[in-house]
């Protein structure tokens, strides 16, 4: 049988780990990123965000939006194949040639568009807060958690449109 994809008008609450309110062992934060299930762990007074389900011709429209066809296929096959450990991460960077190190940054480039352009699609609302939630989401320091937050939050967002319902 095949599976069909969620309602594109499905929207779930959510918080995300980096906020300093969220208290939790880090493997309860991993698992809360697999799960939701906000059971395991102590989220008073955590800001809370809307999101929905994309379409596929909306996620589509996002990689558009950000550039897919432009993007570097060798930045993505060295972003793909770079070590995992920070440290050997950032001498293998410093080792690439020019061209490699530019192509490099070139898809890093495209994948923070496509991220804007998928919250940009798929946050409605951050609670308690008015305004464009885009712009809200610009304001919060320090960058690293701006940073974190926007990768949770379409993690979520990916997890939400593409996955069968029971791994949603």
């Amino acid at each position: 049988m095949f599976q069909f994809a969620t309602d594109a008008g499905q929207e779930i609450e959510v918080i995300s780990t980096v906020d300093p309110a969220v208290q939790g062992s880090d493997d309860d934060k991993a698992s809360y990123l697999r799960t939701r299930n906000e059971g395991l762990l102590q989220t008073e007074g955590a800001t809370r965000f809307v999101l929905r389900a994309l379409t596929p011709s909306q996620r589509e429209a996002a990689e558009v939006a950000a550039g897919v066809y432009k993007r570097s296929e060798l930045g993505r096959q060295l972003w793909l194949n770079q070590p995992d450990d920070p440290d050997g991460r950032a001498r293998w960077q410093h080792q690439l040639p020019d061209d490699e190190r530019e192509a490099l940054g070139s898809y890093e480039g495209y994948l923070a568009r496509v991220y804007k352009e998928m919250l940009r699609a798929g946050l409605v609302r951050i609670v308690g807060h008015d305004g464009d939630p885009m712009g809200l989401i610009d304001l919060i320091r320090p960058d690293h958690h701006r940073q974190l937050l926007c990768s949770e939050l379409v993690a979520h967002i990916q997890a939400l449109s593409t996955l069968p319902p029971e791994g949603k």
